[in-house]
């Protein structure tokens, strides 16, 4: 068997390089590895995430320094890669930066990768946090610029998952590097005593939302169409206008392009364990004991997927489908219990969420940004028996590193005790239209001379649910078309 390289998350790293302290990162996980294949070769990694100069690049280029300088054996012979949380963002950028075509590595595991962000990224930044560090880890700084690339909706983030959709780095084809995505979607009731929502949210393992971490992602890319571009102004203020007084105007913008996991492309497996959070002695993904025997089970089915065997590696995909089935077949009977959540029930942690992740740009490229902007969810409420698209949202985050960019968080299936299973909401959705305005933040209100065309796309429930998928994120790209008033360039015949 190739051997297996081993990569931590953010503010894992021991302050000593020992190999003793190295190990201590991992608990007996390595030692779990080994025996279950008998020989192995197990390379441990460290790296520095608790340094504000410090970016994902930077430890990226140590990453692939370390490899050329100390074990050039892996990349002649090939390995293969078990990442924990931020390590997912390490392991794409040394791919993306350094990897030749195809790769050296072979199978790669994310347990609870960190792939599209984490709520406690901004947090993380905080002065509170700046303190807590410096008091209680002996200075220890944050690694702000760590914290940017992992904050939900952080634009140098999704724009890497991206071009790995597209050739000539696509992941499989290009590269030829199998992913397998595993996480838990149940927080240590310990973490529930910490007055922050992303410790103990539904739909998480307690840092990392299911859906962040599930690389079967979509991609919607919305522009204007071919008119748009050359309305006469009596047109735009037209629309402007009646976007203001909430009446509805032309759809002056269409789909451009779509790409959806398992559909356009070939899904990567995907599974969720039972009883598993994101770190800990007793329920963490790497060194808890309680999800072990099935955290163990999938990663040797990753590890064991033949190389770059395409059919082999979509078998795993039902495989992991199946531990997934187990788990929320698990979750049924669990009980309410424990003076600390007493509100609420464990069950409900394994409701199904998804991410939607909008980000505005004008037609030159520039980022338009969320503070200057409006999204309205326009719902038909004359239809019986629906419940409006906004009931399902349950946080919504403007990204600070990329302001441009809002993630809107959703419950899209509930547990219901008549029925004994998890119950769809997108079906009971209303018809909706989605609605975008914007304004230039440095024009006068009264008589602006830059506006922008402002956007209708009506939304039908089949459309939403082919949209919106569970346990998955969706990345809303929008090009809205900035406008000049006509007193903004005037000619005269002399």
């Amino acid at each position: 068997m190739k051997p297996v390289v081993l990569i931590h998350g953010y503010s894992a790293e021991s302050s000593d390089i020992t190999l003793g302290a190295i190990t201590e990162i991992y608990g007996d996980f390595p030692q779990v590895l080994r025996q279950a294949y008998t020989v192995i070769e197990i390379d441990l990694s460290r790296y520095v995430s608790l340094d504000d100069s410090v970016t994902i690049q930077d430890i990226a280029r140590g990453l692939n320094r370390a490899l050329l300088e100390q074990y050039q054996h892996l990349l002649s012979d090939g390995f293969h890669i078990i990442i924990h949380s931020t390590g997912a963002l390490v392991i794409r950028t040394w791919i993306q930066l350094f990897s030749p075509k195809p790769s050296p590595i072979r199978n790669l595991v994310y347990l609870a990768g960190a792939n599209l962000g984490s709520g406690w990224a901004r947090i993380g930044q905080g002065q509170v946090a700046r303190w807590g560090r410096f008091v209680f880890e002996g200075g220890a700084e944050r690694g702000v610029q760590v914290l940017q690339a992992l904050e939900l909706g952080s634009g140098g983030t999704i724009d890497m998952h991206l071009r790995f959709l597209q050739p000539p780095t696509r992941m499989l084809e290009d590269y030829q590097v199998q992913e397998f995505v595993i996480i838990g979607t149940q927080a240590d009731p310990s973490w529930f005593a910490f007055p922050v929502r992303y410790s103990h949210e539904d739909g998480s393992d307690g840092v990392i939302r299911v859906s962040a971490t599930n690389l079967n992602f979509n991609h919607v890319v919305i522009g204007p169409i071919e008119e748009a571009s050359t309305l006469g102004w009596t047109d735009v203020d037209a629309a402007i206008k009646a976007a203001k007084q909430k009446t509805d105007f032309p759809e002056y913008y269409e789909v451009k392009n779509m790409s959806f996991a398992g559909q356009d492309r070939p899904a990567v497996p995907f599974g969720i364990v039972f009883q598993c959070a994101h770190t800990g002695a007793k329920m963490g993904i790497v060194t808890g004991s309680e999800p072990r025997d099935q955290v163990l089970r999938m990663v040797r089915t990753a590890l064991e997927t033949p190389e770059r065997s395409f059919p082999d590696w979509q078998s795993a995909v039902a495989n992991f489908e199946a531990e997934t089935k187990k788990t929320f077949d698990s979750a049924k009977t669990l009980k309410r219990g424990g003076l600390l959540n007493f509100l609420s029930h464990p069950r409900d942690q394994y409701d199904w969420h998804s991410q939607v992740v909008v980000r505005l740009f004008d037609q030159d490229g520039f980022s338009i940004p969320i503070s200057s902007s409006d999204i309205f969810f326009v719902s038909n409420q004359r239809q019986a028996k629906t419940i409006p698209i906004q009931s399902l949202i349950q946080d919504t985050v403007v990204s600070a590193v990329t302001p441009n960019a809002i993630t809107f968080y959703l419950r899209v299936r509930r547990f219901d005790k008549r029925e004994n299973n998890w119950v769809d909401q997108l079906g009971s959705v209303a018809d909706f239209a989605l609605e975008i305005t914007a304004v230039e933040p440095a024009a006068p209100a009264a008589n602006p001379l830059v506006t922008y065309l402002p956007l209708r796309i009506p939304m039908t429930k089949s459309s939403l649910i082919h949209l919106i998928r569970p346990h998955e994120t969706t990345i809303l790209d929008v090009t809205l078309v900035r406008v000049s008033h006509p007193g903004m360039y005037t000619l005269v015949r002399y």
